[in-house]
């Protein structure tokens, strides 16, 4: 993804292993220093090709209690967690190839499972301030997404059939469908917060080497006056944007991580940074513009987003949250990624 990875209710947004099995992903490019997403096979589990999180389901741990946390009094059980549990189980899996039958993995597992406490939290809390806000999925419109999100996915020809596709992606019909109606009460509270739909964006450009020695010599040649689309045509191991001058596009600084964000948003028009060291190599950035510019979807999307995190985050400081079952003991109690 071209936008910083957005953590906060990240279990809440697990469709997106939906919208991969649809096979019609939005692809954008990934800017230097980016976390990479890495891609599988839609429906393959890992390495281990359909064992993988069935090995991870035999070591995770089972409370002894069912009631697992309260949140301002309302019950988060093991039936609500169980689902949950194997949706990130099978998101990481597919997303990451984790291998469960590597012992360090299975030591991971505890703190997934107080990740996945953490996020219901989250979600819990989300259903409680909607609700006070009035903000509701009617029967219709959640029926209505249901059978659009069937079709799509059947159409697509992945799966032999709709309980081939729940199997491979951990869900159940009754967790596909509080999939659906949590995400849908999601983008309902994003489209009523109040943020600027405008901003400050610069449009990018990026050549992408595999080398510091490679990208300093890209360096060079832009100091000493050569073209840059030109040097992204000749150097640029990017497919999707070397024959394009290295265009990005155009980006807030809220979309990218923060190194890339200060580095790109120092630079005025025409400026060219020095090499970055990147998962992926090298990369060299140049500014092509800078506009204050209406939000594209995606970029007001990250704004929203950001913006019923604070209200989330808000509401957790006053909350009477109790975490009753902790997995990983004697780290504490986890806190959400940021």
């Amino acid at each position: 993804m071209a936008i910083k990875p957005q953590s906060v209710l990240a279990l809440l947004l697990i469709g997106a292993v939906v919208l991969a099995a649809c096979g019609s992903p939005t692809e954008t490019p990934v800017p230097p220093t980016a976390t990479p997403q890495p891609t599988a096979t839609p429906g393959s589990l890992g390495p281990t090709s359909g064992s993988g999180v069935d090995e991870a389901l035999k070591h995770i741990q089972h409370p002894t209690d069912d009631t697992l946390a309260i949140v301002n009094g309302e019950k988060i059980t093991w039936e609500d967690y169980e689902p949950m549990l194997r949706q990130a189980l099978y998101s990481l899996s597919q997303q990451y190839r984790v291998d469960w039958a590597d012992p360090a993995m299975q030591e991971r597992l505890a703190y997934v499972q107080d990740q996945v406490v953490q996020q219901m939290v989250d979600r819990w809390l989300l259903r409680q301030i909607a609700g006070r806000e009035g903000i509701k999925v009617k029967d219709a419109d959640l029926e209505a997404k249901i059978e659009s999100e069937k079709s799509t996915i059947l159409k697509a020809g992945r799966y032999a059939d709709w309980d081939t596709f729940l199997s491979a992606n951990g869900l159940t019909e009754q967790s596909f469908r509080q999939l659906m109606a949590d995400t849908m009460l999601l983008e309902a509270f994003m489209a009523v917060q109040k943020v600027d739909k405008q901003a400050q964006q610069i449009h990018l450009a990026h050549i992408v080497v595999g080398d510091e020695a490679t990208a300093n010599e890209v360096v060079a040649k832009l100091n000493a006056g050569e073209d840059f689309a030109q040097l992204a045509a000749q150097y640029s191991m990017d497919p999707n944007t070397k024959d394009k001058g290295g265009d990005l596009g155009w980006f807030t600084q809220e979309m990218l991580q923060a190194d890339l964000g200060t580095i790109a948003f120092a630079l005025e028009p025409g400026d060219h940074s020095d090499a970055i060291g990147t998962a992926q190599g090298y990369a060299v950035i140049q500014v092509l513009e800078r506009e204050v510019r209406d939000l594209e979807e995606r970029a007001l999307q990250i704004r929203q987003k950001d913006a019923v995190a604070a209200v989330v985050a808000a509401e957790r400081s006053k909350a009477k949250i109790e975490i009753l079952v902790v997995f990983a003991p004697g780290e504490g109690t986890p806190t959400p990624a940021p």
